[in-house]
């Protein structure tokens, strides 16, 4: 059985609907606000985001975003993607990243995702 679902979505809209959907099968699912706090990340755009996604600047923005006043509270959420496996370090420019799998490069115009499920009871109740 097919079900597909297309949308047309500006990338400020697209970035929590799309992490909320991967999020299914992350090994270490992301929190409501992991997933806003994610997205206003990669909804970044820009020179700032060339250089550094997640650099001081970045966390500035973001945290003026959620209207957070203390460093610490992005300073945890960045802890927390890279303990569950969505941020590590780059070795060849020591920055964080993005892990392939679910990052989106800035040149797709589109994207799609696919889930394949097999019971494995055959599908019998």
């Amino acid at each position: 059985m097919k079900r597909l679902k297309k949308q047309n979505v500006n990338r400020k809209e697209f970035y929590p609907q799309y992490l909320k959907l991967v999020n299914v099968i992350l090994p270490k699912p992301l929190t409501a606000k992991e997933i806003e706090i994610l997205s206003a990340f990669m909804e970044l755009e820009g020179d700032l985001v060339e250089s550094d996604r997640f650099g001081t600047q970045a966390r500035k923005l973001v945290r003026e975003k959620f209207g957070f006043k203390k460093h610490s509270n992005i300073d945890n959420y960045i802890k927390y993607f890279k303990r569950k496996g969505i941020l590590y370090i780059d070795k060849s420019d020591n920055k964080l990243k993005v892990i392939g799998s679910i990052d989106i490069p800035k040149e797709e115009k589109e994207v799609e995702l696919s889930f394949n499920f097999t019971f494995s009871d055959g599908g019998n109740k």
